[in-house]
């Protein structure tokens, strides 16, 4: 597909990965002075993400409006800024470690004040199989209705549509089927090691993770200081303790 096709587009500005915008848009960032030749940008046929001035879009302007060509890179004036071209896999991680212990815990005390007998005979690896299969339904039905989940908001982050459409029930049940298989290996021990190592690399090199790309959906992130990240790790660590207990 030529870069001129090109008609969805996501961008990085003020510590936030911002989209989706369509081509006429960008363009106008750019010519604002919003976004810069060192901004990153992220198209749905684009491998990873990747700095403005080395997408030939940015390198050949005329080609769009007919003027005369102009190598908008070197007038650019580079800003700094903190980017997330590359996935940010431990905030993706600390939000879905977060919501599946908050269902776990709440799952686990509904169930035991009308069947203690199960819980207290269950193995925990059972229990938690259980609870990360019925997450799958769960998470789904909250990305359809609030197009995001408690975790995710916490970290701000976001999930979109490529196109930026509202993500429907069928679309997120499949990226949550796909999260819990490739992503996490089925909760099984060693094989769910195995899957977080790759999905790691994966959102490292590339800046999404392989079932986003399959699905055509985004994550999008921004800036959370680290006082928050430490709330959202200790929290579901206490609330998965107090589920076992009860």
């Amino acid at each position: 597909m030529d870069i001129l096709d090109r008609n969805v587009w996501f961008y990085i500005r003020d510590h936030q990965q911002q989209g989706p915008i369509g081509l006429f848009e960008l363009k106008k960032l750019f010519e604002q002075g919003v976004l810069t030749g060192e901004s990153f940008l992220w198209s749905s046929d684009m491998d990873c993400w990747c700095m403005a001035k080395s997408l030939d879009l940015f390198q050949v302007p005329n080609k769009l409006n007919e003027q005369k060509p102009i190598n908008y890179a070197l007038v650019w004036e580079e800003i700094k800024k903190d980017t997330y071209p590359a996935g940010r896999p431990f905030v993706r991680f600390l939000a879905r470690f977060f919501d599946l212990a908050l269902f776990t815990f709440f799952l686990i005390a509904f169930v035991s004040i009308f069947s203690p007998k199960f819980i207290v005979e269950s193995s925990a690896i059972t229990v938690f199989m259980i609870c990360l299969i019925l997450y799958i339904l769960v998470e789904a039905a909250i990305l359809s209705v609030f197009g995001n989940t408690l975790g995710k908001s916490l970290l701000n982050t976001r999930i979109k549509t490529v196109t930026g459409e509202p993500i429907n029930f069928v679309t997120a049940l499949k990226r949550s089927i796909f999260v819990t298989a490739a992503g996490m290996g089925l909760g099984v021990p060693i094989i769910n090691f195995i899957c977080f190592g790759f999905s790691y690399k994966d959102l490292k090199k590339h800046g999404y993770a392989t079932w986003d790309k399959q699905i055509g959906t985004i994550v999008l992130y921004g800036r959370v200081s680290t006082a928050r990240m430490l709330v959202v790790s200790i929290i579901p660590i206490g609330l998965l303790i107090a589920g076992l207990v009860i």
